[in-house]
């Protein structure tokens, strides 16, 4: 689990910072839910992380409509993105699609708008809260995540 961390970031730039300062931190296998309202800045902080851990910036993009997307990175696992927001609350249904199998496979998996039996498959979850100021800056909290 990583140390908590935060961050004041007034552009993209220093939101880039960060993401390389997190992806520093995060084990190589563990789970990260990603909080924040809609246009925080969720997918552009995964794209900056993935990318410092080696994956194509190309390649990374919101999940929202695929609903899981995989990012390879040379010699490791690779990253799996995952967005709860169009997904259902039945539990069911997540086994269904592979949710549980996607969190307990080795590597970081990312999780945009996570419900919240999520927790159920991801107990030791790292929690990343990004907030919005009213001058556009973004707030970053890493922390464990608590239930």
């Amino acid at each position: 689990m990583p140390k908590p961390l935060a961050f004041h970031c007034r552009d993209e730039a220093e939101t880039e910072a960060a993401g390389r300062a997190i992806a520093k931190e995060l084990p190589a296998d563990c789970v990260v839910h990603l909080a924040g309202d809609l246009g925080a800045g969720k997918t552009f902080l995964v794209r900056a992380i993935a990318s410092a851990l080696g994956a194509s910036r190309e390649e990374i993009s919101s999940p929202t409509f695929a609903l899981v997307h995989e990012y390879p990175i040379p010699d490791h696992h690779p990253i799996i993105h995952i967005d709860g927001y169009r997904m259902s609350e039945n539990p069911r249904e997540w086994m269904e699609i592979g949710i549980p199998e996607l969190l307990s496979s080795p590597g970081i998996k990312f999780i945009e708008w996570p419900k919240e039996g999520f927790a159920g498959f991801s107990p030791e979850a790292i929690e990343i809260r990004i907030g919005v100021n009213e001058d556009q800056s973004r707030e970053i909290e890493v922390k464990p995540f608590r239930m």
